[in-house]
């Protein structure tokens, strides 16, 4: 397979990153191909959607949990359906009690995803409902940077020999290419009140304004930001 991708980056010219991109983008473009014309998937989403009072786990990779509506890109085990939640939320508008949004935003363009995809959160909410929003906190990093501590962000010295911790510090907040931006408390509440949140709190794992967000993936808990904005 490496192989295989190395002649054909060698004949397109094309970056890794880039051609990893393309690849993803075009996994997305069948999903939402097959979420519009699919009568299967969309009589599915329908019947999902009409029974109101939904929690939704978007991105919810292998961790999706029982009595949640779990979306992700990839038809896992535990994934109620595949969708491309960055410009739209295919329910209706106030029929979303909770959105878990964990280790996903920052895999989006801040102006032309991630804020298209916030407004959509908050459009479904319900009056009072709440979007938990957890993604690498770019301060926790910096400080171990600075300090030469990585166990501030629970992880052991691994980075390579020959580019040190930029090594490291890198590989975190570009991943290829898949992440696309670094957020602080400051960043994530400034794209929060961009979209229409006035109500924005920062929380810490396992503790939250709606007790059923309080089920925080353990191994994101050293590096993580957790950040609530709540539907007035």
């Amino acid at each position: 397979m490496k192989a295989n991708k190395a002649r054909l980056l060698k004949l397109t010219g094309l970056s890794n990153e880039l051609f990893e991109t393309i690849r993803y983008e075009m996994k997305l473009f069948f999903i939402r191909f097959g979420s519009k014309f699919n009568p299967f998937k969309i009589n599915r989403i329908k019947k999902i959607g009409s029974q109101g009072n939904l929690y939704l786990n978007i991105g919810a990779g292998p961790f999706g949990e029982e009595g949640w509506v779990n979306i992700d890109a990839d038809m896992l085990k535990n994934i109620s359906f595949t969708y491309d939640c960055r410009k739209k939320i295919p329910f209706k508008s106030a029929s979303v009690e909770v959105i878990r949004c964990e280790h996903v935003v920052e895999h989006m363009d801040r102006e032309y995803e991630a804020i298209p995809f916030l407004k959509e959160c908050l459009r479904v909410l319900k009056p009072g409902g709440v979007v938990r929003i957890i993604v690498p906190d770019i301060e926790k990093f910096i400080a171990a940077y600075y300090k030469h501590d990585w166990s501030i962000v629970g992880i052991d010295d691994k980075f390579s020999e020959e580019w040190g911790e930029a090594d490291l510090m890198t590989r975190t907040f570009r991943q290829g290419g898949e992440h696309k931006f670094g957020y602080d408390f400051v960043a994530m509440s400034h794209l929060l009140k961009r979209v229409g949140f006035s109500i924005i709190n920062r929380e810490e794992f396992g503790v939250s304004s709606n007790p059923l967000l309080v089920n925080d993936q353990k191994n994101h808990k050293p590096y993580s930001l957790y950040v609530e904005g709540i539907k007035a």
